[in-house]
């Protein structure tokens, strides 16, 4: 227990240390990168500290992996540095048994940002992106004018248009798309402006209707109109883009959002690859401890050339970062992929986990 607790101690001084930098260096940044939009907008300095503490969460989530690899390669290659580790052992201690303490904290981070990003932070981001809408974007219900526009409709129909007018009811660059079941492309109707009246519905000037194949990859056949009425059950009101995104939902909420969008016959892909994220994600922790203490563990007494004792911590410090650095490449590489439909969503978010698993068994593996 004596030497649980001292491990832990030596872990949390740089864990903490570097989370505070994180999170103040993130906010300070954020801050200054839309200092001149709060001037501009005039936003009183307490709505301004409202929302980049609500923003804190999802900054913090983001960025405790490089924190806990900092202080597992720091903590280790102090161990290795100062002779403690040779001592440890020489009294029957094996390496893997003094690495315990610092799995089982990784385990609790583990744990903590799910059980976080699932609950807290969601809420937290939504309530402070809502407050820089209404406040900053001025995009309450006042805001009459949308600009590119893309709203999923009833009847497998996608609607874009380049502007939204909700006070003249009226779309202009618009273009309807209907979907098959099979998510092919059927039809394709697009008009320079489009009118909305009570009792008509919507009228579309100045456009074409073009008919696809059951492939939905060739046209057999179009047609060019100055005036033409489609029944769309959809009023301008209900084209108005929905401003919540992912991580502002909980895992039961960003579901039943995918269940939503897949019965109006759109493919969800982002939202599924968010979705697996929202579980894949939080492995971080025991992952890059996995990798970068092995590396650790290559830290001498010496420093490993002209005596320069930091020498070897900081190049164990600086590989262990590269390492983690590609998983994240990877975590991007396999998101692109799914959103893409190269991979399935869940293979392209598990992808940099497996990898990273295999690595982190083979280098363990190598302590002795």
């Amino acid at each position: 227990m004596i030497l649980n607790r001292y491990l832990l101690l030596e872990f949390l001084k740089p864990f903490s240390f570097c989370t505070l930098i994180f999170a103040l260096v993130i906010t300070m940044g954020h801050l200054f990168d839309r200092m001149e939009v709060f001037i501009r907008s005039r936003i009183p300095a307490g709505q301004v500290i409202l929302y980049l503490s609500a923003m804190l969460p999802l900054w913090i989530i983001q960025a405790l992996p490089i924190c806990t690899l900092i202080a597992g390669v720091l903590v280790v290659g102090n161990l290795c540095q100062s002779g403690e580790m040779s001592c440890l052992r020489s009294s029957g201690i094996s390496s893997r048994r003094i690495l315990i303490p610092l799995f089982a904290f990784g385990a609790f981070l583990t744990a903590s940002t799910f059980i976080l990003g699932d609950t807290l932070m969601p809420r937290a981001t939504n309530f402070a992106r809502t407050l820089y809408r209404r406040e900053v974007d001025k995009m309450g219900n006042q805001k009459a004018v949308w600009s590119d526009i893309i709203a999923i409709a009833r009847d497998h129909r996608r609607i874009s248009a380049k502007r939204l007018d909700l006070e003249k009811s009226e779309m202009e660059g618009v273009s309807v798309e209907t979907y098959g079941d099979r998510m092919n492309l059927r039809q394709e109707l697009t008009a320079k402006k489009a009118e909305w009246q009570a009792k008509t519905g919507w009228i579309f000037y100045d456009g074409t209707l073009r008919l696809f194949s059951k492939g939905g990859d060739e046209i057999i056949e179009e047609e060019a109109f100055g005036m033409a009425q489609i029944t769309l059950p959809e009023t301008p009101g209900d084209l108005v883009p929905m401003q919540i995104l992912p991580e502002e939902l909980s895992s039961r909420e960003l579901k039943a959002y995918i269940k939503k969008i897949n019965d109006l016959g759109i493919p969800a892909l982002t939202e599924r690859v968010q979705f697996h994220l929202k579980f894949a994600f939080p492995f971080t922790h025991l992952l890059v401890l996995a990798v970068g203490i092995p590396i650790a563990f290559n830290t001498t007494a010496t420093g490993g050339g002209r005596g320069k004792k930091s020498f070897s911590r900081m190049k164990s410090l600086a590989l262990a970062l590269a390492v983690v650095l590609f998983y994240f490449m990877l975590i991007a590489f396999g998101q692109a992929m799914g959103e893409s439909r190269n991979f399935p969503p869940w293979l392209g978010v598990w992808l940099a986990n497996a990898a990273f698993f295999v690595l982190g068994l083979v280098l363990m593996r190598r302590i002795n």
